[in-house]
Parts: C-alpha cells; sequence; structure tokens
C-alpha cells in the first residue's frame, strides 16, 4: 500500500547494497543464505527441508523482524533514498521467494510473481514457472552479520517473554 502511494515501481535505479543499513543488508544476506540452501535440497530432492527453510525466513526474519523493524522506513513522507532502499529491498525479497517456493506452491507464487511484474517489468516471462531460478548471490552473505542479528533476536525474545510474565508493557 505505501509502496503504490508513493508511486514505487521497482523500475527505480537500484541503490548499492553496500549504500544499504545494516538492517537492509542482513535481510539479503539471510535471503541469499535461503536461496543456496533451498536450491541445495530441491537439487538434492528434498522439498521438506526447503519448504521449511523458506517458511522460517519469511514468517521469521522477513515478517517478525525486517518488515516490524522497518515500518518508520515505509511510513515517511516523500520518497527518500532510505525509504527507497527498503522499497528494492522488500521487493527483491518478495520477487526471490515467490521464484524459489513456486515447485512448493505453484498458484500462489504465480499471483505474486505476476502481480510484483505487473508493476515493475522486470519480467519478460508472463508466470513464474516460466522465470529463471534464483541464484545465491555469496558476495551478499554476511554470516558475522547473520549471527550477529540471530543473537539479538533471541536477547530481545527473551526479554519480552520475560516481560509478559511479569505483565510489564
Amino acid at each position: 500500500l505505501y509502496a503504490n502511494i508513493d508511486g514505487f515501481t521497482g523500475r527505480e535505479e537500484e541503490i548499492p547494497v553496500s549504500e544499504r543499513p545494516e538492517i537492509d543488508r542482513w535481510i539479503l544476506s539471510e535471503l541469499n543464505s535461503m536461496i543456496r540452501d533451498v536450491t541445495a535440497s530441491l537439487e538434492d530432492y528434498d522439498p521438506t527441508p526447503a519448504a521449511r527453510r523458506i517458511d522460517q525466513f519469511v514468517n521469521e526474519n522477513l515478517s517478525n523482524w525486517y518488515v516490524r523493524l522497518n515500518r518508520k522506513r515505509f511510513w515517511g513522507g516523500e520518497l527518500s533514498k532510505d525509504k527507497l532502499a527498503a522499497y528494492q529491498t522488500l521487493y527483491t525479497c518478495l520477487e526471490s521467494v515467490a521464484m524459489l517456493a513456486a515447485p512448493i506452491a505453484p498458484f500462489i507464487t504465480d499471483r505474486i510473481f505476476c502481480d510484483l511484474n505487473a508493476v515493475s517489468g522486470r519480467h519478460s516471462d508472463s508466470s513464474v514457472h516460466l522465470a529463471t531460478y534464483p541464484k545465491a548471490d555469496e558476495s551478499l552473505i554476511d554470516g558475522d552479520l547473520e549471527r550477529m542479528m540471530s543473537l539479538a533476536q533471541r536477547t530481545s525474545s527473551m526479554v519480552l517473554a520475560l516481560r509478559r510474565k511479569v505483565n510489564i508493557k
């Protein structure tokens, strides 16, 4: 909704990953680690770990952490460089997840891919099933950043659990 209001199309000049905030670099690192893991599982004809890895990325990292922590970036006024970086990062994640999950969830991923592509026009393919399967960009994987964020996530979750236990908002 916010991207539509701001006129984001996905065709804007790409902000280099090195110039994006740490949280963007983290989720792109997680994305590329997931692409690598899912590809390995599917190449081994083992779709269950692939589906679980996609689920873990979308539910835990993308939805619960990235989108939640960046809400204010999406809400802001004009389409600033920071806001554009957030939109581009989220777009890349959604597009990649749709392409990765296509063999497992063919109909919804095709809908997501086609809806994204209708705005951006990035792909000449009319379906996610005709698009080139994504490849992990190893240069974007930062294991140290992923470990640091994992530690921050676990710490935050424990603090929230303790606060819930003693009824502190």
